[in-house]
């Protein structure tokens, strides 16, 4: 199994480097002066309408540039990428998840944008944007700006009114009150499960950080999630699940989530602003991921960036328009047209007053939120140690002990033939 992990990885990170293999850009006629910009993106059918009135106004301001920009379905936007690559039409500029930004750096496909003033532009987002869009390459003692974050979301807690209310429960502000849940639902003979959550490594990250535990070293040369910190976050969603508390949602066959959420099994779950209209219908409130000891809340990072691709003709002028569009007064017309909040802090507080109350619930817990470790194989880690967080939870081994072997198997399998 080992050997198969590495292969695979090594596999994925020599495909996403045949994207500077040949990567010319092809030969395009333009009028005398002007200059060509492709861009893919993979935003809905709202936002798309927005972007491109956004784009249509940036081409009135600069008449010398032509913006092609081309909508590509999130999910197939890598396998794209690299056969756009092999038949040298890839992109000046793309949106992809962050997830890939190291992947992407490592098999040097994109462009390090320090160089063009990346560093003060992330000054203007919210503090999270800078270890999102950054990647330590290998040899390097810094890590280096690789992308301009263009939507950052995180996880927050949802919970049914009208549920909790017919428990007598409040909604909890720390882990300890969160704990008691089951009581209130237990006494009122409720059919509802208090709490429900997701078993992967992003949706664990909330309770390792909230127990101050990180999953990998800074150099990403260690698994830690063997320490003492990352075995109480693990045990303390073990006990909940043991007392009632938690549904079991993250077991094989079970309702997940947010299914049970909009059917009134679960009162609360762990789940993002993309599921703000999802849950319209259901009598929902939004609050702070409950906090712990000093922490008053602590969450993941998730979302998307734009990069520029290392062999773009167009690399100043792809960055000047990447620029453009997290600009302040842009970022207040995305704001206006899609509802959304923005990468922009200064025009997030400027339209606060637009936003609904659970956007803004959003807004604040963005500043509780940690971002995922900046690798290349972060798709394998989540592979390697999702079975041994199941295991623990369903009790087949201790909390310690799934841990140590999940880090033992990073160790061997991701960290050590990348070193």
């Amino acid at each position: 199994r080992g050997e198969r992990m590495t292969q695979q990885l090594c596999k994925a990170i020599v495909a996403v480097s045949l994207i500077c293999v040949g990567c010319h850009r092809p030969d395009v006629v333009l009028p005398a002066g002007q200059r060509n910009i492709t861009l893919w993106h993979s935003y809905n059918n709202e936002e798309t309408r927005v972007f491109n009135e956004l784009l249509a106004d940036y081409q009135k301001q600069n008449p010398q540039i032509k913006i092609v920009a081309e909508r590509v379905p999130f999910d197939g936007l890598l396998p794209k990428l690299t056969s756009a690559a092999i038949a040298n039409r890839t992109p000046d500029i793309a949106r992809v998840d962050i997830g890939h930004i190291p992947r992407l750096a490592w098999g040097k496909a994109i462009e390090p944008l320090d160089a063009f003033g990346a560093e003060k532009l992330l000054q203007g987002m919210h503090r999270i944007a800078r270890p999102v869009a950054s990647v330590k390459m290998p040899g390097k003692q810094t890590s280096e700006i690789f992308a301009i974050p263009d939507q950052l979301t995180t996880v927050a807690l949802y919970y049914n009114k009208k549920l909790m209310a017919d428990a007598g429960a409040k909604v909890p502000r720390t882990l300890n009150e969160l704990r008691g849940m089951g009581k209130f639902f237990k006494q009122r003979g409720q059919s509802a499960k208090a709490f429900a959550i997701n078993s992967s490594l992003w949706w664990m990250m909330p309770w390792l950080f909230l127990h101050n535990a990180q999953i990998l070293s800074p150099n990403l040369d260690k698994c830690l999630l063997d320490s003492a910190e990352a075995v109480a976050a693990l045990a303390y969603l073990r006990y909940l699940y043991t007392d009632g508390v938690e549904a079991g949602a993250w077991l094989s066959g079970a309702i997940n989530p947010d299914q049970g959420f909009m059917t009134g099994r679960y009162a609360m779950i762990l789940s993002g602003p993309w599921n703000l209209q999802t849950f319209r219908n259901i009598p929902f409130g939004v609050s702070l991921v409950p906090g712990h000891g000093a922490l008053r809340s602590a969450s993941n990072i998730g979302g998307s960036a734009m990069v520029v691709f290392a062999h773009s003709e167009e690399k100043q002028e792809s960055y000047r328009l990447l620029q453009h569009l997290v600009s302040e007064g842009v970022q207040k017309k995305w704001i206006a047209g899609t509802g959304q909040l923005s990468v922009n802090t200064a025009a997030n507080r400027a339209l606060a007053a637009s936003l609904s109350p659970e956007l803004n619930i959003f807004l604040e817990q963005l500043d509780y939120a940690g971002a995922r470790p900046q690798l290349p194989g972060y798709d394998a880690l989540e592979t390697i140690v999702a079975p041994y967080l199941y295991a623990a939870l369903d009790g087949s081994l201790a909390s310690r002990d799934a841990l140590s072997r999940a880090c033992a198997d990073v160790e061997k399998n991701l960290i050590r033939p990348n070193r």
